[in-house]
C-alpha cells in the first residue's frame, strides 16, 4: 500500500533543518497566491489555495513536521501581510491549516483511526453551536467523506493498484482539508455570530471547492511518491548490478588463484 512506499521514501530520510526550512519558504510564498474570491455564494468571501499545502505538508512531512511547517508559514503570512492588526479569526487560521497537516500526516503514517477520531470530533463540535443545531445538515459532505474513508480503510486499504493508492491519498487530503474547513466554520459561527442562512447558501458549493483543493494536494503527492519509488527501484537495481559485478570479480579472482596454484602443483 501507499503507506509502505511512504515509510521507505519519506520516513527514513534524515529530515534536516534545511529541508524543513525549504518547505516553510515554499508554503509561505504559496500563501501569497491569489485567493479564490466570491466562490461560496457569500460576497467578499475568500478561499486561500494555501489550504492545499496544509494537506500536502502533512502527507509529505508527516503529522509533526507538517504541522510545524504549515503553522509557521501561514502565521508568517498572517503577521506580515500589511492589513493592520489581524483579528482573532485570522490569528486562528494558521491553527486550522496546521490541523489539516496533522490529519493528513496521521493518515499517511498508519494512524488512520486517530485521524478519523479527530475529524469525527470536529463534526460533533459543529452541533455545540446554535448555528450548528439549526443548520444540522451543513457538514453532510464531511460525514460522507468520513464514512467513505472508513469503508476504504477496512475494505480496500491493502490493495496495491495505483487507483487505490490515489484514492487513499484523495480521501486523506479531503478529510484534512475538510477538517480545516469545519474548524473555520465553527470559529466563524462563534466569533461573528453569522446567520444560518449564510451557511445554508453554500451547502452544495463548498464540496466542489474543497474537492478541487484536495485533488491538487493528492495529485502532487502521488506523482512525487511515484517518482521517488521509481528512483528507489532504479537505485536498488543499480546496487544489485554493482553487487553482481563485485561477485563476478571475486569469483574470477578465485578462479585465477586456483589456476595459479594448480600450475605450481604441476611443476
Amino acid at each position: 500500500m501507499i503507506i509502505d512506499i511512504y515509510n521507505q521514501l519519506i520516513k527514513k530520510r534524515k529530515l534536516t533543518a534545511l529541508y524543513v526550512l525549504s518547505a516553510i519558504i515554499i508554503t509561505y510564498f504559496a500563501s501569497w497566491f491569489p485567493d479564490f474570491e466570491n466562490l461560496i455564494g457569500i460576497e467578499g468571501a475568500r478561499i486561500s489555495s494555501v489550504v492545499s499545502f496544509g494537506a500536502l505538508n502533512g502527507m509529505i512531512l508527516g503529522p509533526f513536521w507538517g504541522m510545524i511547517v504549515s503553522f509557521t508559514a501561514v502565521m508568517g503570512h498572517t503577521l506580515v501581510r500589511g492589513e493592520g492588526t489581524p483579528d482573532t479569526f485570522h490569528l486562528l487560521t494558521p491553527f486550522f491549516v496546521a490541523m489539516s497537516s496533522v490529519v493528513a500526516g496521521l493518515c499517511i503514517t498508519r494512524k488512520e483511526k486517530v485521524a478519523m477520531a479527530v475529524f469525527g470530533v470536529l463534526i460533533l463540535l459543529w452541533y455545540i453551536t446554535p448555528t450548528g443545531r439549526t443548520i444540522y445538515y451543513y457538514p453532510w459532505f464531511h460525514v460522507v467523506i468520513l464514512a467513505s474513508f472508513l469503508i476504504f480503510y477496512y475494505k480496500f486499504k491493502n490493495r496495491d493498484a495505483n487507483i487505490f493508492k490515489f484514492t487513499f491519498l484523495l480521501l486523506a487530503a479531503l478529510m484534512a482539508i475538510l477538517a480545516d474547513h469545519l474548524a473555520g466554520s465553527i470559529s466563524a459561527a462563534i466569533l461573528f455570530d453569522l446567520p444560518p442562512q449564510m451557511f445554508a447558501s453554500v451547502i452544495t458549493i463548498y464540496p466542489i471547492e474543497r474537492t478541487t483543493l484536495a485533488f491538487a494536494a493528492a495529485a502532487i503527492t502521488f506523482l512525487l511518491i511515484v517518482a521517488l519509488q521509481n528512483t528507489l527501484m532504479e537505485s536498488e537495481t543499480f546496487q544489485d548490478k554493482v553487487e553482481e559485478a563485485k561477485n563476478d570479480d571475486v569469483l574470477s579472482y578465485v578462479n585465477d588463484v586456483k589456476d595459479m596454484l594448480e600450475e605450481d602443483n604441476n611443476k
